[in-house]
């Protein structure tokens, strides 16, 4: 019998774990898991036998269809208690908060003070960050104060003196403590800094592919002085294109205005010279063909400046106004200036003045007003003195033509002053509508704030919160550019050029110029318009019109500058507008306040983040479990007493009433089918065995080749799966019903197709999923880092061993669970949750700092959290109703098991973990029930109801006819073998037969399950798809 008296401990109070301070067992703790064998070529191991071997015939298909994800580092080794992050698509922290009272001191809001405690805050989390020394990568350009008491610094990511291209963060303080951080930004860089290609041959590589596209103007043609004009600015950055990570490279970032309408942004590389990217960066209102304003002949009271018996179109009465600096009327400071281009295109520009302050030009009168207008709401507002928040003159040029002289049926903002074309032949003139106006003015709000890099999903955000700005100033609807729209207008036929309110607006895809998608599932996905700027914000349109109507426009546009100017940063993307929206409620309104609340509902309504969360993913809800084991449940252990001969232990789920079921010393843990009646391992003499878990606890070697390290059992008990002792990157799989073994070669796959590469040397741990066909798997794997280091690293994947549709082998395909795994970060031994095949923990062990964790990830949203900070390998595993992991550890010395209580989401852990069993190790909590985990036709009531699929095999369309005793509600449902929902129709059943038409053409060859739902009444069907 087990020694260890579990009482003892309840008199103890049960030794809480998170108040025990452990020291390091190990510095390299995967070593155990480390072989020094050798391959043996050609080796091909005996059949098994299989006395004890019980084989269930009910498949599972209660899987997870493996996608990989990005790693997101935990947030260990830290003193803080953090109450909300979140991570970007590549796993790095774009978002932290501590609790209250929690963070970095500072002791006045001088930059010195404020600085070192953002770089204290930084260094609390740099291990997430993937960032080597805050304190040498980033500098402070921006620190300010607002009027509810917060204090922002906005920091830039330099390496060695280069800009990192986007790498921005923001920390928030308050009350002299920085508790927030939020940005993008990317792991310290590890590329070569010293370019082959100089910045003059990078500028005349630029000037050469503009020229196929713009009309180049010289810069000397350009003779009035009353717009400041620079032809190219260039900088040396390191770039990563669509923010990838592999894509890291050293570039000349060049902007370049080959005319006064366009401004183009270059990245060129420093090394071969070849464009990397480029794009269009003239903020502009629409689609190239469809924009505009229209005049409306409405008499405005508009501020001029007499000099010299002359009016000109110069307002001076802005507290912005700086007399001291300003010569009347060509050198301004602070005043709002309106100018004329004189519909030519030759880069002149000139005064519009009167010699009796009577204006003839409707245009020029409408910008005026515009620019004044729009200046009144962000001063009045929300505080913000002038465009550039620093008093800088307000320009505004109408009668803009385009390049070929023509009228130009556009508005736009050009990074320094606001253009209005007179509307060509699909708009009125542009300068009448003051949403347009004030649109492509805070366009310059937002150069000068967040400066949203103009394209992709931060591209959309920063049209989005132009269009916001724009129905904040013109508030009377929620339409942009209804001014402009000509009676009858075949593009836009709702009248308007944008509806906040129904993005659809009137179109019903994007061949129509009217349309945007309302939610990211219709998200446009491709490169045109520099990746969707004026589609895609319609989805951030539709969310803010949802939080206004539900909050009023009055709190909502507070939120809206607030997220702007204080969370967002050049690359923040849609789940980032989400974040940077609920803290500014948070901010202004209170945590779980309505107005915060209101946020979350709307991001999630469009598809942005999970309800209520504020968390990320895509809005959409995990796929279905599996059910609960309905047998008792127990835990079985490996004891490591050296005074007990006995070696695994049967115990309650207590750590009581132990029962010896062996004392056989195994070399790693067991793996029990479903049901708990039997098991698999491998003893220390190399053999492989299994043993019955009832009864009088039968073993017998099923494998006497003394070459095993390793064996797990399916889940339905119909295969083996193994490795052996020897360094041969290979799984070996046995299946009962063929009676033969079946190799399959470790490898790693890339993103290209058909390219793999051999840098897996051997795999460890085991584990079956649910429907027998996929093994995850850790393995150790050895390769040359960018630096020309030789590395080595364990992590985890999955192979696909068995084809229950074609009841054979399966291909062997490999995916890794996690893509970009930090340099000296190992993982491994992963555990599936009993029923959410998609929910996975695991061990996680960093190099750098010796720091070892027991994670949980969910792989559907690709959340990674900490479950438990460990000071050795935990070989964790789920409890019977996942609400608990057990895992060993050590404390005193000893090897023991603990647990830890889990949340609903099981990945995340509650409260203290205590000690279960002491002196064990290789915990595995099994139930002794059996679960249908999948009938292929299966009736969930008694109530029958005929139902049929034809043809099957299917090609283009599959017909589902089934006969309904009344009229009532039906859904007719089809899922993949992972039991993900590919298709869902619901009506309306007549009495009789009912007929339903399916297509098949999206589908990929293959099994699908058809469910078919009458009433409560379930019907399932399997269909195989083929050419």
């Amino acid at each position: 019998m087990k020694k260890f008296t579990f009482s003892l401990w309840i008199t103890m109070s049960l030794l809480l774990f998170s108040n025990i301070s452990f020291s390091q067992s190990n510095t390299r703790p995967f070593a155990v898991k480390q072989k020094s064998g050798i391959s043996k070529a050609g080796f091909h191991p005996a059949p098994l036998t299989n006395n004890n071997v019980v084989i269930r015939q009910t498949p599972s298909t209660a899987s997870f269809s493996i996608k990989s994800t990005t790693f997101k580092t935990p947030l260990l080794k830290t003193s803080y208690h953090f109450t909300k992050s979140h991570y970007d698509k590549n796993g790095l922290l774009s978002f932290v908060s501590c609790e209250n009272g929690e963070g970095a001191a500072y002791t006045s809001r001088l930059s010195e003070s404020m600085q070192q405690a953002a770089f204290e805050f930084m260094k609390e989390v740099k291990q997430a960050m993937r960032i080597s020394h805050p304190e040498q990568e980033f500098q402070t350009i921006q620190m300010w104060s607002d009027d509810i008491g917060f204090d922002h610094i906005k920091m830039q990511q330099y390496f060695q003196g280069v800009k990192v291209y986007g790498g921005q963060v923001i920390l928030h303080g308050k009350s002299g403590m920085i508790s927030t951080m939020n940005g993008t930004y990317f792991p310290t860089p590890t590329i070569n800094l010293t370019p082959s290609v100089s910045n003059n041959a990078a500028i005349a590589t630029v000037k050469k592919d503009v020229a196929t596209t713009s009309q180049l103007i010289d810069p000397d043609q350009i003779k009035n002085s009353l717009l400041s004009y620079k032809e190219t600015e260039s900088e040396l950055v390191v770039y990563h294109f669509k923010l990838n990570l592999s894509n890291e490279k050293l570039v000349w970032h060049i902007t370049i205005r080959p005319n006064i309408l366009e401004r183009w942004e270059y990245f060129v590389d420093a090394q071969t010279d070849n464009i990397v990217n480029k794009y269009n960066n003239t903020c502009s209102d629409g689609p190239a063909t469809a924009n505009a304003i229209d005049l409306n002949g409405i008499t405005r009271t508009i501020n001029t400046y007499q000099f010299n018996g002359n009016y000109y179109l110069i307002n001076t009465t802005k507290p912005m106004f700086n007399s001291g600096q300003t010569t009347i009327p060509n050198e301004l400071v602070g005043a709002i200036w309106t100018i004329d281009a004189n519909n030519s295109n030759n880069g002149d520009f000139y005064q519009v003045t009167s010699s009796n302050n009577m204006w003839n030009d409707a245009a020029s009168v409408s910008a005026h007003y515009n620019a004044d207008n729009t200046y009144n709401y962000y001063k009045n507002t929300h505080g913000r003195n002038s465009i550039d928040g620093n008093g800088g003159t307000i320009i505004s040029i109408v009668n803009v033509v385009d390049e070929n002289g023509g009228s130009l049926a556009n508005a736009y903002w050009n990074g320094s002053a606001m253009f209005y074309g007179n509307g060509g032949n699909m708009f009125k003139p542009l300068a009448g509508a003051e949403d347009v106006g004030a649109h492509e003015m805070t366009h310059g709000v937002i150069q000068n704030t967040a400066n949203l890099e103009y394209q992709y999903e931060s591209g959309a955000i920063n049209e989005a919160m132009a269009d916001i700005g724009g129905s904040m100033v013109d508030r009377d609807n929620w339409q942009i550019g209804e001014k402009i729209i000509p009676a009858g207008s075949p593009y836009f036929p709702t009248g308007t050029l944008r509806d906040m309110s129904n993005p659809h607006n009137g179109g019903s895809s994007f061949n129509d110029p009217s349309y945007q998608p309302a939610h990211v599932s219709e998200k446009y996905t491709g490169s045109s318009d520099n990746g969707g700027v004026h589609t895609n914000s319609g989805i951030i349109n539709f969310a803010y019109y949802k939080i206004a109507e539900a909050i009023s426009k009055n709190k909502a546009e507070k939120l809206f500058y607030r997220a702007l100017s204080v969370y967002m940063t050049k690359s923040s993307q849609f789940i980032d507008c989400r974040i940077a929206f609920e803290q500014a409620a948070k901010d202004l309104y209170g945590n779980n306040s309505t107005e915060m609340n209101a946020v979350s509902d709307a991001f999630y309504q469009v598809g942005i983040g999970d309800p209520g969360t504020g968390g990320g993913g895509s809005g959409s809800g995990d796929p279905g479990g599996i059910a609960v084991n309905p047998g008792s449940d127990y835990i079985l252990s490996y004891d490591v007493n050296p005074d007990d001969n006995n070696t695994l232990y049967i115990s309650s789920t207590q750590g009581t009433d132990f029962v010896a079921v062996t004392q056989t010393k195994l070399k790693r843990k067991p793996s029990l089918v479903d049901n708990g009646s039997w098991g698999v391992m491998i003893s220390e003499d190399n053999k492989m065995r299994s043993i019955s878990l009832s009864g009088n606890y039968e073993e017998e070697v099923i494998s006497s080749d003394e070459i095993w390290d390793n064996v797990a059992v399916s889940k339905d008990g119909k295969r083996i799966a193994a490795i052996t002792t020897d360094i041969d990157s290979a799984i070996y799989v046995y299946d009962y019903g063929l009676g033969y073994w079946s190799k399959y070669h470790l490898y790693s796959p890339t993103f290209t197709p058909g390219v793999t590469v051999d840098n897996v040397l051997y795999a460890d741990a085991l584990e079956w999923d649910y429907t027998g066909q996929y093994i995850i798997f850790d393995a150790y794997n050895e390769m040359v880092n960018n630096n020309g280091t030789n590395v080595d690293f364990w992590d985890v994947g999955v192979i696909r061993v068995w084809n229950n549709a074609s009841n054979s082998w399966g291909d062997g395909k490999i995916e890794k669970v996690f893509t970009s795994l930090p340099e000296g970060v190992s993982i491994g031994n992963p555990s599936l949750s009993k029923n959410s095949p998609y929910i996975i923990a695991f061990d996680y062990f960093n190099n750098e700092d010796n720091s070892y964790a027991v994670l949980g990830s969910n792989l559907e949203t690709g959340e990674t959290a900490t479950i438990y900070e460990n000071n050795d390998l935990g070989y964790p595993n789920y409890s019977k109703l996942d609400d608990i992991v057990v895992f060993g550890t050590q404390y005193n010395g000893n090897e023991v098991i603990g647990e830890i209580a889990m949340q609903p989401d099981k990945i995340n852990s509650t409260g203290d973990a205590y000690l279960l069993i002491d002196v064990a190790k290789w915990p595995v909590w099994y139930a002794t029930g059996d679960r249908n985990l999948m009938g292929v036709e299966e009736v969930t009531n008694e109530t029958y109801f005929f139902s049929n699929t034809y043809p099957n095999p299917a090609n283009k369309e599959v017909s589902v006819v089934f006969k309904s005793e009344k009229p009532q509600p039906y859904t007719v449902s089809v899922y993949n073998l992972f039991g993900q929902l590919l298709m869902n129709k619901k009506g309306e059943a007549v009495n009789g037969l009912n007929k339903i038409v399916l297509s098949m053409e999206n589908l990929t060859n293959g099994t699908y399950m058809v469910n078919i739902t009458i009433g409560k009444n379930t019907k399932t069907h399997k269909i195989i798809k083929t050419e």
